[in-house]
């Protein structure tokens, strides 16, 4: 997925998240969001707390998505939460903190 792998190199805030309004917009003019409630699709994203909550409705309607058996929803969220997932994963990287308390990577040592 090309996208992921621009969003894991960008290297401020902005970048991640015109390419996360992007991704959104053309989602939604392909179809692949219509099914997913307007919070998750909508646009302006506002920041860090937005991209979150949306990443968690994802989570949400995957879990519908399933116990209905709608496999090309399943498909299309699944794709989403990978795009949302790696957005965080950079913004938190970006912000840096650390994603492990030093704590636990002494244990995993």
């Amino acid at each position: 997925m090309v996208i992921t792998d621009v969003i894991r190199e960008a290297e401020t805030e902005y970048v991640i998240y015109f390419l996360l309004s992007s991704y959104i917009n053309a989602a939604r003019h392909g179809d692949m969001l219509k099914s997913l409630p307007e919070p998750v699709a909508a646009l302006p994203l506002t920041g860090k707390t937005d991209a979150r909550l949306r990443f968690d409705r994802l989570l949400f309607e995957l879990d519908a998505a399933s116990k209905r058996l709608d496999d090309k929803a399943c498909d299309s969220i699944k794709e989403a939460l990978t795009v949302f997932g790696t957005a965080l994963y950079r913004l938190t990287l970006l912000d840096g903190r650390p994603l492990h308390s030093p704590e636990l990577e002494k244990q995993a040592a």
